[in-house]
């Protein structure tokens, strides 16, 4: 059973909480390709977690992360088991190591499939195909170097596999509709002790 990581800091109102693929398909209950989640909020994937904030609310501080961390392996505890396709979550944990830097076809031979019934395993499954699914890990690595404070956009562009600092921006805008100053602007208090790249 995949295990949820998270952060929560005393005085910050909000949670983030990281499940695998798989760990996060069970507590919706249905496939990821079914789950539209660009403007749809958490209660109504997760209808448990408006109780569950009320709860965490009720607690100290210092209680709520042991508290969430119950509350979300009750939940993955008790959530039915869907028919999946391992070789569609295989392949997506494979593209997050390789932080998205791997083809189409390296991706395929070690899944043991072809490239295209890849394509078709993972739509099916999450919704996405590789490609798109390579783009998301390539950018979440870069928004991990910038959070580890890597000293400029350039160089977490450089380090990320991009092929530019445009490139870069590109990913930002068409995938978290934003730019990466407005997301460090954003973000940067919860990166706090840490160095902020510079433009």
């Amino acid at each position: 059973m995949a295990t949820p990581s998270l952060t929560l800091r005393p005085h910050q109102p909000i949670v983030y909480v990281d499940l695998s693929p798989l760990a996060a398909q069970r507590l919706v209950g249905v496939p990821l390709s079914e789950v539209d989640a660009g403007g749809v909020g958490a209660d109504v994937l997760l209808p448990w977690v408006s109780r569950l904030s009320e709860e965490l609310a009720d607690h100290p501080a210092d209680q709520r992360e042991s508290l969430l961390r119950i509350r979300l392996l009750e939940h993955l505890e008790e959530a039915a088991r869907l028919d999946v396709s391992r070789d569609a979550f295989e392949a997506l944990k494979i593209i997050g190591l390789g932080r998205g830097q791997m083809s189409v076809e390296e991706l395929a031979r070690r899944v043991h499939l072809s490239p295209r019934r890849l394509r078709h395993v993972m739509c099916t499954a999450l919704g996405v195909g590789p490609k798109f699914a390579s783009r998301v890990a390539r950018l979440a690595a870069a928004v991990t170097r910038a959070g580890e404070g890597a000293d400029s956009w350039a160089r977490i562009a450089a380090e990320s596999a991009y092929h530019d600092q445009s490139h870069l921006v590109r990913d930002f805008h068409d995938l978290m509709q934003t730019t990466p100053t407005a997301w460090l602007a954003e973000e940067g208090r919860n990166l706090q002790g840490r160095r902020h790249p510079s433009p």
